[in-house]
């Protein structure tokens, strides 16, 4: 007994795709929230099932159960990944069409395998069987009205394993035509440049499952670190970055501070404050959507970038979110008592954001001496400047 150089190739698979398989699993260690890689890791245990059956063609009796485990195998692992693409892209897959390629897939693998490794009619039955749920998926994908480049990426590399199977056929007409070759030798050949390709374009898709997984993680734990865990708004370094990055103008800041926020804590708790806080929150990522950013700076302070709007404009929607806090609410207090917020507006110009910033804080100010619940805006009036440190933060 030798083993041929697609024995090598499937042999050094299932070495390859162990290592995968760890991949994967520390991968979705990471993050629980990757639910597609667990079909994925699910797919990669079903391709080195199907390498180390092929390698057991030849090293083990029962050959022809191994065969048809082979594809069998190869069916699966191709069922489970593309339910791991539908699920990572939000492509729903309908369970009848998964159960019905699975179970046709299998009966027709097993019902032609006594024609023999090479016969034509098999591979291409069994070929285009593996791939039928794959190259539905690939089909949606490129058909959605937007898709983006990792998934165009994917997408392509998926295309790549699929067409590694569809040439199998052509390359089994190949071998069998080198007629001074005996049927091992054509065997041999056929597996040589059957298992070669497949291998390369299947370790490749698995290799850009994992660089995107990762991509994934880094932009999760990248967004954590922008955003704000109680009202889901950017926080303060979010808020500073993306703002800093929208350089366009004409543009606004506005800025909000809960009013008697303090007081609310020490009657009612902290508890009861997160729930003003998120409640707040909830008004102004409502009031000032994309292209607008909307941040928590700290404690009971927010800001909110209006993008591309004149002064006017901003001062408008001001005091729709004041008047909105007021309203929406009104009966998020045990003892009924309103929340309300000063706000403070400014234009952004040559000093930029951080000029902004300091010009709508001191109009939130003036806001609050002037009896709070009220909007300002920056410029109009001056007073309180000088005792501006400390007087906002105890109203």
């Amino acid at each position: 007994m030798t083993l041929g150089i697609g024995d090598i190739v499937a042999a050094a698979g299932v070495l390859l795709g162990l290592n995968y398989v760890a991949l994967f699993i520390a991968a979705y260690l990471f993050d629980r929230s990757a639910r597609h890689l667990l079909w994925y890791l699910a797919g990669a245990g079903a391709f080195i099932g199907s390498s180390a059956a092929y390698v057991m063609t030849e090293i083990a009796p029962y050959h022809g159960l191994f065969f048809i485990l082979d594809d069998v195998l190869v069916c699966t692992g191709f069922l489970l990944v593309s339910k791991g693409v539908c699920a990572h892209a939000r492509l729903p897959v309908p369970g009848r069409m998964f159960a019905m390629t699975a179970i046709t897939g299998a009966f027709v693998i097993t019902a032609l395998a006594p024609l023999g490794e090479l016969s034509l009619a098999r591979l291409t039955a069994v070929s285009l069987f593996q791939v039928a749920l794959p190259i539905m998926v690939v089909v949606r994908l490129y058909r959605l009205p937007v898709i983006s480049a990792r998934t165009r990426f994917l997408t392509t590399m998926l295309s790549a394993v699929i067409l590694s199977v569809l040439i199998r056929p052509l390359v089994a007409a190949w071998a069998a035509g080198h007629g001074a070759l005996s049927p091992a030798e054509q065997a041999e050949l056929y597996g040589t440049y059957a298992a070669t390709p497949f291998a390369a374009t299947l370790f490749a898709f698995a290799g850009t499952i994992f660089f995107l997984a990762m991509s994934d993680l880094a932009a999760t734990y990248r967004q954590a670190s922008l955003t704000d865990s109680l009202t889901g708004l950017f926080n303060r370094r979010g808020f500073l970055d993306e703002g800093n990055r929208l350089a366009a103008r004409p543009a606004a800041l506005i800025m909000l501070d809960i009013d008697n926020f303090k007081a609310i804590n020490d009657t009612h708790g902290h508890d009861q404050g997160d729930r003003v806080i998120a409640g707040v929150a909830s008004v102004i990522a409502a009031a000032a959507p994309r292209p607008h950013l909307c941040g928590r700076l700290g404690g009971e302070e927010f800001a909110i970038f209006v993008s591309r709007a004149e002064l006017p404009v901003a001062t408008a929607l001001a005091q729709a979110i004041r008047v909105s806090i007021e309203t929406d609410l009104r009966d998020i207090m045990p003892d009924g008592r309103p929340v309300t917020a000063s706000l403070g507006v400014a234009a952004i110009g040559d000093d930029g954001l951080a000029g902004a910033l300091i010009a709508a804080d001191h109009a939130l100010y003036d806001a609050k001496e002037a009896g709070r619940n009220q909007v300002r805006i920056a410029g109009e009036t001056g007073q309180g400047r000088a005792s501006r440190a400390g007087g906002r933060r105890s109203a």
